[in-house]
């Protein structure tokens, strides 16, 4: 190993194993060894000595002591009271473990790895800083965790505000709001009272669990994200179809529990007053027979899943670690029989919504003459919301809002499940004038992140107020609610979006014409440019981006090289920045070294260059070599 001036600095690691059963160094192995521990104990700072298991050791200068737990001692020369004998440096016993390892007398295999030391403090500095950033993670995680409990202990919202709130982002169902701001306003001032006096937590209370009836694109999940957003309490969202009686095929129905906790980035105490929203809980109703099979063709014991989430909703433990996962077997074993920590799901809110279809189809046969007698009265007897003013919502109107308790109960609900979900609420379906409402009015709306993916490639996007009541009608025909919304524009722009960003246009206003035919006006849109044009402004773009990312290096292209890449890129359909980042690839270090030997930077990229890239800047290169000693060579006409 070379020295150089002054100390070098080299970390000595004697890792010593008992449990591979290998046999130790050979004597050659430790010839080797010795002539370079020689070598450098003599000129060392630091020498680090690592074992561990049984044989593990700490060693001082003087002295050492068994220990079980692996440790590290760091010691070095430049003290009065070190030795004046350079090998002194290294214990005698060191010497001694390294010779009879070297006789095989050492159970197991003995490695010695010389180190640099200011390597190895290098590696001790990352662990360092390692451990203080996880330090400042923990403590900004405690410090959200603190903020979000406060904020639980200072709940005064009304169920009015809460209903305010939801009125921004979600359109219409404004029972679905009212029943939830009640929940939310009632479970939530429970929770402060008892964060403020935990023995009021040993009182009966039954939690107002929540049941949202009504077909998909309602705003279901949009209203509890919104919830939970606002008041500042973890939230997961699950499937119910995804459960199985055991989680052994499905998930197991505590998962969500832990979930929950992974949201509330880990605190037990957070995740036990957050809330679990269930999708698609009709689809665990008990058929006819217990058994269902689903869409994926497996089959699964609905009433089980019922009673697996029955659990949940009731005073339960969910230990933090799944038994069935083969990682927290083996943690099992590891601690021993050590108690594990587990969160308590009594303060635990469930929402579930499901649309009930079949439910819905028998209600609508009972209570059909309803609807016949409100077509005719208007405004006898009306059960829709109080803005709801069109004559045509009977025809798609929900009956879930008359659903009893024996009706979920005959339609496959266990009554000790269905017991314990007291809030119900119907969502109805959206119609045209209620998705034109959600595209204008609320601020989650689609039409602002289509503006800003436009506005990111210099485009102003626009919509007629004709385009949107067509997008509206379209959406509606979909029947998948405000979904409905994303597919219809998705279908409308995606040629626009792929198109629109490689020609000069810096707006772009949809209007009907354009909904009802969209590769019509596209095609119109294509037809009216330049593309010539088009292919030069690019040329150009290329040449000052060229010159930002390699400054003070500049390009320009001559006029033979502009016509000749411009006509070739539209014949071709290629893009221009793109094929040139391809051919002049080579391009930068090229220039870069003419410009460092000779002071020269700016260059015109001549036909030549354009039509044989790699071939000119060999010739460039060459000229620069040989004229090097010479005058200074004027590689181009400016």
């Amino acid at each position: 190993m070379a020295v150089g001036k002054g100390v070098a600095t080299v970390a000595l690691l004697l890792v010593v194993s008992s449990i591979l059963g290998l046999s130790g160094l050979s004597k050659s192995k430790l010839s080797k060894s010795s002539l370079i521990t020689s070598d450098i104990s003599r000129s060392s700072r630091f020498v680090s000595l690592q074992s561990s298991g049984r044989l593990g050791m700490r060693y001082g200068k003087h002295q050492c002591s068994r220990r079980r737990l692996v440790r590290r001692s760091v010691f070095g020369d430049g003290g009065d009271d070190e030795p004046q004998d350079p090998d002194e440096s290294l214990p005698d016993l060191l010497k001694q473990l390294m010779k009879k390892a070297a006789d095989g007398k050492l159970p197991g295999d003995t490695q010695i790895t010389f180190m640099d030391a200011d390597k190895f403090a290098h590696l001790q500095d990352l662990k360092r800083k390692r451990q203080k950033k996880e330090e400042a993670v923990e403590k900004e995680r405690e410090g959200r965790t603190s903020e979000a409990l406060e904020r639980i202990k200072n709940f005064d919202y009304r169920p009015k505000e809460i209903r305010d709130y939801l009125d921004r982002f979600v359109i219409k169902q404004s029972d679905a709001k009212k029943v939830l701001s009640i929940a939310i306003c009632d479970h939530y001032n429970h929770v402060r009272r008892i964060l403020e006096d935990p023995a009021s937590a040993r009182r009966d209370y039954t939690k107002p669990n929540v049941l949202l009836l009504g077909p998909t694109g309602v705003g279901k999940t949009y209203l509890m994200r919104n919830i939970a957003e606002f008041i500042g309490v973890p939230f997961v969202k699950a499937d119910a179809t995804k459960f199985s009686e055991t989680g052994i095929v499905g998930r197991d129905a505590e998962d969500l529990v832990r979930d929950l906790v992974d949201k509330a980035n880990g605190d037990k105490q957070l995740a036990e007053i957050g809330i679990i929203y269930i999708d698609e809980v009709d689809k665990i109703a008990n058929p006819p027979k217990n058994d269902v099979t689903t869409t994926s063709g497996s089959t699964f014991n609905t009433r089980g899943v019922q009673n697996n989430l029955l659990k949940l909703m009731e005073d339960t433990e969910v230990s933090l670690q799944n038994p069935m996962a083969p990682q927290s077997l083996k943690s099992l074993l590891e601690q021993g029989g050590k108690e594990d920590k587990a969160v308590r799901t009594k303060n635990i809110l469930f929402i579930f919504s499901g649309a009930f279809n079949g439910l819905n189809e028998k209600l609508k046969k009972e209570h059909g003459q309803e609807d016949m007698i409100s077509s005719m009265f208007p405004h006898f007897g009306s059960r829709y919301d109080d803005d709801d003013e069109e004559e045509e919502r009977p025809k798609r109107r929900s009956y879930l809002d008359k659903a009893t308790t024996r009706d979920f109960i005959e339609a496959g609900m266990e009554p000790e499940f269905i017991g314990r979900v007291p809030v119900r609420c119907a969502l109805q379906a959206l119609l045209a004038e209620d998705l034109l409402h959600i595209m204008t009015s609320s601020e989650g709306s689609v039409l602002r992140q289509l503006e800003e993916d436009f506005k990111g490639y210099g485009i102003d996007l626009k919509f007629t107020d004709e385009a949107l009541q067509e997008v509206a009608e379209r959406s509606e025909a979909e029947q998948t609610g405000a979904r409905g919304i994303v597919t219809v524009l998705e279908n409308t722009l995606r040629e626009f979006k792929f198109e629109l960003p490689s020609l000069p246009f810096k707006e772009f206003t949809v209007d009907n014409q354009t909904v009802v035919d969209p590769k019509w006006m596209l095609g119109k849109m294509i037809e009216s440019v330049n593309q010539t044009e088009v292919r030069v402004n690019d040329l150009v773009s290329f040449a000052e981006q060229f010159g930002r990312q390699h400054d003070p290096v500049q390009i320009v292209f001559s006029p033979e090289a502009t016509v000749y890449l411009a006509n070739l890129c539209v014949e071709k359909d290629w893009q221009m920045r793109s094929y040139c980042t391809h051919i002049f690839k080579g391009l930068p270090e090229t220039l870069k070294r003419i410009y460092l030997e000779t002071g020269q930077d700016l260059f015109v990229i001549t036909r030549e260059m354009a039509e044989n890239p790699q071939e000119e800047m060999t010739v460039w290169l060459t000229l620069l070599d040989r004229s090097f000693e010479a005058e200074r060579v004027d590689l181009t006409i400016i």
